[in-house]
């Protein structure tokens, strides 16, 4: 039974890497855009969903991608006037995300796209957004209990520089958003 069920995982981890792999360049231009968009690009954002859209023809039940999509769903609030509105997008975005933490599995922590663990860059994902919600939205004790895990995991000792500088750049703001000024020039200094 252990090994057929260790085969089944092997045939798993099989695809789903040989997915990423195919789609990894396509993966990197969305994230790129992403990216700009978490900066405060406005017109980033409906490229972004675009992006991230296309991606998940592609692949509909890929957890990363719903992460991603909640992300900017979320990120569609700060960009719409009625307080409705804003909170449609932000329950919707929020619920993306939630789900896909929920449903991380063994498969997400091996299976790795740009030399990042899936589970990783899921929570990292999830903690970015939930940082810049208003606090009222009581989401910031998720951000940084999604920090603390990402800093207790194995897997950041095998991530990229850049996942790692992401999560040092946010740890550094809440450090900073805290009021402790010698983390945050801790968590600057480790940025490469």
């Amino acid at each position: 039974m252990k090994s057929t069920y260790l085969f089944l995982m092997y045939l798993l981890l099989s695809f789903t890497s040989s997915a990423y792999a195919m789609e990894e360049e396509v993966f990197k231009e969305a994230d790129a855009i992403y990216m700009i968009a978490v900066n405060g690009d406005e017109s980033s954002v409906e490229r972004a969903a675009i992006h991230f859209n296309k991606l998940s023809v592609v692949a509909p039940y890929d957890l990363l991608i719903q992460t991603y999509k909640g992300s900017i769903e979320s990120l569609m609030a700060t960009h719409v006037m009625m307080p409705w509105s804003k909170m449609k997008h932000v329950e919707l975005g929020s619920e993306w995300m939630d789900d896909a933490l929920d449903d991380i599995s063994d498969i997400h922590d091996v299976t790795t796209l740009s030399g990042t663990s899936l589970s990783l860059q899921m929570k990292l994902i999830a903690a970015h957004t939930y940082f810049r919600f208003p606090r009222f939205l009581n989401r910031y004790q998720d951000s940084t209990e999604l920090v603390a895990d990402i800093f207790a995991s194995d897997d950041l000792e095998h991530s990229s520089n850049e996942s790692k500088n992401r999560l040092y750049t946010l740890a550094a703001m809440i450090a900073e958003d805290e009021g402790d000024k010698k983390k945050q020039a801790e968590f600057l200094a480790k940025i490469q």
